[in-house]
């Protein structure tokens, strides 16, 4: 097929009007949306903050699972390299490094790591490079104590059985486990932690006004679903 587009190039006459008009008219009839439950912190919500605070000039780096969906859904990445992720190669603790990485090449930039606490335990050791580097990355961890992604599929396919998904203290599942805040704080990484909607505008403008490297734990209410398919886009959690 590329072959005998190759050889039509400049002949072809494709015309996409009809079929960007019917995606107009879908947006505006389904538009995007995610469900709240009191004042549980929706992670589309925190993101779309961001956006916001951010002006849209953020470069984002994503690790892998829910938040990485929502990151690329209610942030609106507006140019290339903009939005950083492994994609469906699926390289959970991606996000720190890659925005390390984004703020060393763009240091005028704003870098923000979108992560979720399953993928940034994965890297979470170079927050000790950071510090080191003081590089001004601004991560953002969507907690929810779970595998999220993985979560979605064992309550779809498997009965809601669980296959060690869950990443907090099994003793005590009312205790937010790790404590990523005091982890960024043994770094000396200025860092906060926000439990409620009403305060998540108010900690994610200190994030990014903040000098240097900066931590904003985001730890949620209900369980969420990340992808369309499932209809249940609700509050926070990630992979």
């Amino acid at each position: 097929m590329n072959k005998v587009l190759e050889g039509k190039r400049g002949k072809l006459k494709l015309d996409f009007s009809a079929w960007r008009k019917e995606l107009k008219e879908q947006k505006i009839q389904h538009p995007l949306t995610f469900k709240t439950f009191g004042d549980a912190i929706p992670p589309q919500y925190a993101i779309q903050v961001l956006y916001e605070l951010s002006n849209g000039n953020a470069i984002i780096s994503t690790g892998v699972g829910q938040h990485q969906m929502w990151a690329a859904q209610f942030y609106k990445h507006s140019r290339p390299r903009q939005w950083l992720t492994s994609g469906g190669f699926g390289a959970m603790g991606f996000g720190l490094p890659a925005a390390m990485g984004a703020a060393v090449a763009r240091p005028d930039s704003v870098v923000v790591d979108i992560d979720g606490d399953g993928s940034f335990m994965m890297n979470v050791q170079e927050l000790a490079a950071l510090r080191a580097e003081n590089l001004p990355v601004k991560i953002m961890v969507l907690n929810n104590q779970h595998l999220g992604m993985v979560v979605q599929w064992e309550d779809r396919f498997y009965g809601g059985n669980r296959a060690h998904t869950y990443l907090g203290n099994p003793s005590d599942e009312s205790e937010i486990f790790p404590n990523f805040s005091k982890i960024a704080e043994g770094c000396a990484i200025p860092t906060a932690r926000v439990m409620k909607k009403d305060d998540v505008k108010a900690a994610i403008r200190k994030m990014l006004d903040t000098p240097g490297p900066y931590l904003l734990d985001e730890d949620r209410g209900p369980k969420a679903n990340a992808l369309a398919i499932s209809l249940d886009i609700a509050a926070i959690g990630s992979y």
